[in-house]
């Protein structure tokens, strides 16, 4: 049985509002300032490795169950939906409009009616590459290296050292291992 919360649980309902000012803040010191204010990113996500690279217009709903590698890049409107916990590793590449989504809908109607959800936890391993609009949905773990051509829909667990595209992403293409 899957572990429900409430849309309506005023814990969340805060954390999200903190969220949201943060990356509103975050994001316009970029646009207005081009500054890139990494304490504001700290405040933000459960962990920031070093040298993190985040575009405007990032978002995300929680912050406090993501955690950022070394040398991540993430390109321009982002979204990290983070209701469980999104681990990104070292040397990952985001490229713009893609978005990570850890939140399910239950079949129950009657649990849909009473804002119910659940998530599942997603990680993005090292050195992994998201192309443009890529969709990766919760329980899923992208392996080493891979790469995930743009526009695909990540559902199931890729591999490491592959190219996987489509929708549901395949993969068509082993990668050598340096």
């Amino acid at each position: 049985m899957e572990n429900y919360y409430s849309l309506t649980d005023e814990k969340i309902i805060q954390a999200k509002q903190k969220a949201q000012k943060l990356c509103v803040e975050y994001n316009e010191k970029v646009n207005q300032e081009n500054f890139y204010d990494e304490a504001l990113l700290n405040a933000l996500l459960k962990k920031v490795g070093k040298d993190p690279y985040v575009e405007p217009n990032f978002r995300c709903f929680l912050g406090s169950k993501i955690e950022l590698g070394d040398e991540v890049f993430l390109n321009h409107d982002v979204t990290l939906q983070d209701m469980a916990e999104i681990t990104i590793g070292n040397n990952v590449n985001i490229a713009p409009r893609t978005g990570i989504f850890t939140e399910f809908c239950p079949k129950d109607k009657e649990l849909r009616r009473q804002k119910k959800r659940y998530a599942k936890p997603v990680v993005i391993e090292d050195g992994v590459w998201l192309g443009g609009n890529v969709t990766v949905w919760g329980g899923v773990t992208i392996g080493k290296n891979s790469i995930i051509g743009a526009g695909s829909v990540v559902t199931a667990n890729i591999p490491e050292n592959v190219i996987a595209v489509g929708n549901p992403a395949k993969v068509i293409k082993k990668i050598e291992a340096d």
